[in-house]
């Protein structure tokens, strides 16, 4: 099956991937809010009245959480933390990091490369004996640019389609 069958889904897939610089930050198995926006402004002609023609503004990249079960990669992602809390008082530096998603087999179906990323919260679980639920931790980035990963050229779905 390839990405030109139609009844292929190449974007089912249980887990992501994510590294940032050197850290191997792990696998996690929800990902969401990876997106952008775009301001449009109306700008009405004048005369007829005719026509409202919309003006593309700026771009806003909204915020990336991934989760998964507390366990060893844990540990990858408090010292990339605790990397970056000590550099606080130089100035965290924006870095670049890399989403991918995996499929059963643990091959990429598809990557993205985030530029400009700090992280905006870390979540760790909550804990009720009277609610018995898996231990889980959340991460969340914001970053100034999406773009196509472009190590992730063969087999991903998108460069299959085109022409």
């Amino acid at each position: 099956m390839t990405a030109n069958d139609p009844t292929w889904d190449g974007v089912l897939t249980p887990y992501f991937k994510l590294e940032i610089d050197t850290y191997d930050l792990g696998v996690f198995t929800t990902c969401s809010g990876l997106g952008m926006e775009m301001s449009v402004e109306e700008y009405e002609e004048g005369g007829g009245g005719m026509y409202v023609y919309q003006l593309m503004g700026n771009f806003k990249y909204t915020p990336l959480q991934v989760s998964r079960p507390i366990g060893p990669w844990t540990a990858n992602t408090m010292a990339w933390l605790n990397m970056m809390a000590q550099a606080g008082a130089q100035g965290v530096q924006p870095t670049t990091a890399r989403l991918s998603a995996l499929d059963n087999s643990g091959d990429i179906v598809f990557a993205w490369s985030l530029q400009g990323v700090i992280p905006s919260r870390w979540t760790g679980p909550s804990f009720d004996v009277n609610n018995l639920q898996q231990a889980t931790e959340t991460l969340e980035l914001v970053y100034t640019a999406i773009l196509l990963d472009p190590s992730d050229t063969s087999g991903d779905l998108f460069n299959d389609a085109l022409p």
